[in-house]
């Protein structure tokens, strides 16, 4: 076997690994924030945060999609659609309880069983967030697992005569209803939807606000630093939305010795030959672009995130659109 083929068996189970990973926790710091979010004529201040209210309620239609292409050729393709109703619980002192319901998820590949979102029609996740709209925790967890095993006895039911189908089914159910796995289904959409808020002051003319973050590891299972940068893209002639974007770029160094680590383990597994050094030199690409058009209430109108992964001759793509309905 020749180890410069093997990085594929990763980027085969690239879409699954994704929900596998902990949830990732970028580290920002303290901002001066102002009164409202509209601010001074001579220069508009955005403060992108929520207004939100008790009894808040608002729909949106989410897309995913996935496209892994090797020699321009298209390797794997996945499309799958949800509802989501977000629902304003409680609002006490500097907290706000929110709570999402997945409707009508549906997929457009035969092979859809082996994504573990094909489980949560119907299931519901709440969490809190501060007064600025940043995600704190989540809350009422046991609930959502209870959820999501009546979601997915509803779904063997549709393969009572499959059991190839029926024990997929149980084996992603058994690996997601915990604590700890359950969020992983969620924390990704739920993270972009509050990419934005209460991070910092912007104006038009004001330069990037730039943080360290994290991205999730190509290679195993440790966290890849990265650089985000923030930016104000344009404001509504009506003065009632903003547009925001976000450039989010993995560290290349950390990247490339990741890489090379991967490959150095695998070669012993297998005992083949240790990889060489030039493999340091590999190019591989790895960003998520974000953004995000918001009213000045808090609420999303829409919101488009593109994860990229380019390396040798794999181009990996993963879309999530929402798009508010009403």
């Amino acid at each position: 076997m020749k180890i410069n083929f093997t990085y594929y068996l990763f980027f085969l189970f690239f879409s699954i690994k994704i929900f596998a990973q902990d949830p990732i926790q970028d580290t920002i710091s303290p901002v001066v924030k102002n009164d409202t979010i509209f601010n001074a004529p001579q220069e508009t201040i955005i403060f992108p945060k929520t207004y939100w209210n008790i009894g808040n309620e608002k729909r949106y239609n989410v897309t995913t999609s996935e496209v892994k292409l090797e020699d321009d050729t298209i390797s794997h393709q996945e499309q799958y659609t949800y509802n989501v109703i977000i629902q304003v619980e409680n609002v006490y002192q500097n907290e706000t309880i929110v709570k999402w319901n997945f409707r009508n998820v549906q997929f457009n590949s035969k092979s859809f069983l082996n994504n573990p979102f094909s489980l949560v029609n119907n299931v519901s996740i709440s969490f809190k967030i501060d007064q600025d709209g940043r995600f704190l925790g989540y809350t009422d967890l046991d609930k959502t697992i209870k959820q999501l095993v009546l979601s997915s006895e509803d779904l063997e039911n549709k393969y009572l005569d499959n059991p190839t189908a029926i024990a997929l089914i149980k084996k992603n159910l058994q690996h997601y209803s915990t604590e700890e796995n359950i969020v992983k289904l969620f924390d990704k959409d739920i993270r972009q939807f509050h990419h934005f808020y209460g991070k910092s002051n912007f104006t038009l003319e004001s330069a990037p606000f730039v943080y360290q973050s994290y991205m999730d590891n190509l290679f195993s299972t440790s966290p890849t630093p990265a650089t985000t940068e923030l930016k104000l893209n344009e404001i509504g002639v009506s003065q009632t939305n903003y547009i925001m974007s976000s450039f989010q770029e993995a560290n290349k160094d950390w990247l490339a010795n990741s890489w090379y680590s991967y490959l150095k383990d695998l070669a012993t597994k297998l005992g083949s030959e240790q990889p060489s050094e030039k493999r340091l030199k590999d190019d591989i690409k790895y960003y998520v672009k974000t953004t995000s058009r918001i009213k000045d209430n808090g609420w999303i109108s829409y919101s488009i995130e593109t994860k990229k992964v380019k390396f040798q001759d794999t181009d990996y793509t993963l879309e999530r659109r929402f798009e508010l309905v009403d």
